[in-house]
């Protein structure tokens, strides 16, 4: 069993036990939507990466190759070899292409609800620890209240002795 504290034996101490529960698991839904969106944003940067490898790859071969229209029928170069390029290019292209809606998919997809639902945890998070707080702050006000009425029933107790004390005092008669 739990060892519970004096304000933990009434309504109250059960409330704030249920509450601290909640918050722990909102704590743990809040590690799990932290984590996947790191995971999501380690996916998006991989995926970034193959595009500017994809666009790189794309410009190398331009460059290579010539550039757009260059080394065309003046500089000697056949037909087909000029098809094999312009195909060359197309795939290459068509790669880019594809790697660029693939991060888009990614990014609508997978980072933003991860971004979401990160938030909504945080938020989930603060409003159980608020949650929590306010049964601590009713706890530490019934034990404040409870305090100082025992200090009022002392002081009251101490004056009920001093009366007594006082009528109690034999007179000599004088």
């Amino acid at each position: 069993m739990k060892s519970y504290g004096s304000a933990a034996r009434g309504v109250l101490g059960t409330l704030r036990d249920l509450r601290a529960d909640g918050e722990r698991a909102a704590e743990r839904a809040l590690a799990a939507a932290v984590a996947a969106r790191r995971a999501a944003e380690a996916e998006e940067g991989r995926l970034a990466a193959e595009v500017a490898s994809a666009r790189a790859a794309l410009a190398a071969a331009r460059r290579q190759g010539g550039g757009e229209g260059g080394g065309g029928a003046a500089g000697g170069e056949r037909a087909a070899d000029a098809q094999a390029r312009r195909r060359w290019w197309a795939r290459l292209a068509a790669q880019e292409s594809a790697a660029v809606e693939v991060l888009d998919r990614h990014r609508k997809r997978v980072v933003a609800p991860a971004i979401d639902a990160d938030a909504a945890a945080r938020a989930a998070h603060v409003r159980a620890r608020q949650r929590r707080e306010v049964v601590e702050k009713a706890i530490a006000r019934r034990e404040a209240a409870a305090r100082r009425e025992a200090e009022r029933r002392e002081e009251a107790a101490n004056d009920d002795r001093y009366l007594r004390a006082r009528t109690n005092t034999p007179t000599t008669g004088k």
